[in-house]
């Protein structure tokens, strides 16, 4: 092999690498990963959406909540998802959380805790901080439309603490963000 080739066959060899290492945008609407331990392809936002909870300033941890939605498909055998995170205290001393869209509560069914409820070992999205409880609901077609025409987003939670039971509220307002609608349009 003569040096000239070496070389090209170097330039070639990184150029892959680094096009093997490109991330695809977090600002992207819609993206697709594999998870490696379950081959299963997940479409899912390329972030959460936030939904942010008024505090005073003592309280300044948990103002934001997340939700996203996601759909999972192995081998064919397609399955809707939302995924929402609330940040608490005590995650096992919590209610369910209610969604809303416009003002009125998604029909959403019981919750999962953990990523198994939708057959995978972790998240689809990155958890925001140690803190937090998630929740997987299974998404029908009817409420994935609703969130993607939706103009706002509520999450009510009930947490339990030392004090007693204390209502978190998270609104978002969507005029400027599509992702929810482009995602229930593919």
């Amino acid at each position: 092999m003569t040096s000239r080739s070496f070389h090209s066959c170097i330039l070639f060899a990184a150029t892959l690498l680094l096009g093997a290492c490109a991330a695809i945008p977090e600002d992207s609407p819609v993206v697709e990963d594999l998870d490696s331990e379950t081959g299963i392809t997940i479409s899912r936002l390329g972030r959460p959406v936030e939904l942010y909870r008024e505090t005073f300033r003592q309280d300044s941890t948990g103002r934001f909540a997340f939700i996203g939605p996601f759909e999972t498909n192995h081998m064919g055998a397609r399955a809707l998802f939302l995924w929402v995170a609330v940040p608490v205290e005590n995650a096992a001393a919590t209610g369910n959380p209610t969604i809303s869209a416009d003002g009125k509560p998604l029909s959403l069914g019981e919750p999962g805790r953990t990523a198994d409820f939708a057959s995978l070992r972790k998240s689809p999205y990155k958890i925001p901080t140690p803190w937090i409880a998630m929740y997987y609901f299974h998404l029908d077609n009817d409420a994935l439309t609703r969130l993607g025409e939706a103009r706002s987003l509520g999450i009510q939670v009930t947490e339990s603490t030392k004090e007693g039971n204390r209502k978190l509220e998270y609104q978002a307002q969507l005029e400027a963000d599509t992702r929810l609608r482009e995602f229930s349009s593919r």
